[in-house]
């Protein structure tokens, strides 16, 4: 066998147990997430923190987690804290129209009603159904 062609199985099986290794750390991470919404929807929210931390660990742009990481804090009323998951959504993907509205309700929570405002111009601006329902939230207060 000729050095080209060892190093081009060599390449080959590294390239494949490369790739192995990360469908296995998505699979551990989707395992942490699940665990954390199943302890979301019980209520206990610390639980649900530490198992979607783990879920980060492994996946560090997986975004509906950082959703429900901003969800949590929501609960528990650590509005910042929501802030800076839903703005980590929207730098992983611009385009999520629910990290827009999450945004713009906890903008509207913190008393920054034009930075919510700015969230409903932009989710009009993609025609999307939540601009009316953050539009509404906004009248209401």
């Amino acid at each position: 066998m000729r050095w080209g062609e060892v190093l081009k199985s060599s390449l080959l099986l590294f390239l494949i147990f490369g790739f192995l290794g990360c469908a296995s750390k998505e699979k551990q991470a989707e395992k942490h997430f699940k665990k954390g919404f199943a302890y979301q929807n019980q209520g206990d929210l610390d639980k649900a923190l530490q198992e979607y931390q783990k879920a980060l660990q492994l996946n560090p742009n997986y975004t509906q987690v950082y959703t429900n990481v901003g969800t949590v804090h929501l609960k528990k009323k650590d509005y910042h804290k929501a802030i800076q998951q839903f703005k980590k959504v929207i730098e992983l993907n611009y385009w999520d129209r629910k990290a827009h509205y999450n945004l713009g309700l906890e903008s509207l929570y913190t008393g920054e009603v034009e930075k919510a405002k700015e969230e409903v111009k932009f989710l009009k601006s993609i025609r999307s159904e939540l601009a009316d329902a953050l539009e509404k939230k906004i009248g209401e207060r």
